[in-house]
């Protein structure tokens, strides 16, 4: 069962000259013993849910739900969401999700995760342009997850015969989904397409981190996995790419293009007409997996 986990630090100082924030004790999951200090997220010891004690990610409140969002959520989520068990009786720790049964017809196909898929519109133009792989998109706001269920159900209908059944959407904060619900060597890719940038200040919030980095590895493939990502944020962009060199021994640059997208969601539009460059960076997986 979860728990307030044992050890969190009080205090989490940062190294000269690093961007790798250093706890003063080991994060605890409910497999692995311990997650390497030198590349754990800041951690709190006040507020709730200290069995997850790192800082949010993303902003709390994302517009209001629709009415036709409303009835997505009613009638398409029971087919296309995925209810995650976060509590298990008699003291046992929850299962992972097993994406046997959430894709039954595709078992064996490899799996793609999207962390933050706001409107679902790469999450779906993905799927589009890989049928061959499963796709789970993970998100916290629910009018974005309404459209994405619109999104998925539209595709559906125009395709009709011809749909291939390859997308699926999780509600709740990725980090928890990834450290205590994903399968071990799942995942075949991983794409983050233009987090909150945040400020250099409240760097310890941004998404892209060491901390995220420790907790897909495990999950990652063992040979090729991939990490795609996507900024319009200078700042940003200067930040992946110093905690994606610090992570050199297990992360090598790939010549790749990301994954079937158009660049052509509304962020990519908006930051354009702003005249923000947008940096794409992919990077494959050669670290071994922990056993």
């Amino acid at each position: 069962m979860l728990g307030a986990a044992p050890g969190i630090a009080s205090h989490a100082r940062r190294s000269s000259g690093s961007i790798r924030w250093v706890a003063a004790a080991q994060a605890k999951t409910q497999e692995d013993p311990a997650v390497p200090e030198a590349k754990l997220l800041k951690v709190r010891d006040k507020g709730k849910h200290l069995d997850r004690p790192w800082d949010l990610t993303y902003l709390r409140n994302r517009g209001k739900v629709t009415r036709a969002q409303k009835e997505a959520w009613r009638t398409l989520w029971p087919q296309y969401g995925i209810d995650v068990q976060t509590h298990a009786g008699g003291g046992e720790p929850p299962p992972r999700i097993d994406f046997r049964t959430v894709f039954p017809d595709r078992p064996e196909a490899p799996l793609a995760l999207e962390v933050g898929f706001g409107l679902g519109h790469s999450l779906m133009e993905m799927a589009a342009a890989n049928p061959d792989k499963n796709f789970v998109g993970v998100e916290v706001h629910k009018p974005g997850i309404g459209a994405a269920l619109q999104k998925i159900q539209a595709r559906r209908e125009d395709l009709g015969d011809e749909w291939i059944d390859n997308v699926r959407v999780v509600r709740m904060d990725a980090l928890w989904l990834i450290r205590d619900f994903l399968p071990r060597e799942s995942l075949s890719d991983v794409c983050v397409y233009f987090p909150d940038p945040w400020s250099d200040a409240q760097a310890h919030r941004r998404i892209v981190n060491p901390f995220l980095l420790a907790l897909i590895e495990p999950c990652m493939v063992r040979h090729g996995g991939r990490l795609h990502l996507s900024t319009d944020d200078d700042a940003y962009a200067t930040h992946v790419a110093k905690v994606m060199a610090e992570a050199e021994s297990n992360w090598t640059v790939a010549n790749e293009a990301l994954l079937g997208r158009s660049g052509s969601t509304k962020y990519e539009t908006r930051g354009r007409a702003l005249g923000s460059e947008i940096r794409n960076f992919c990077y494959r997986y050669v670290g071994a997996s922990l056993e």
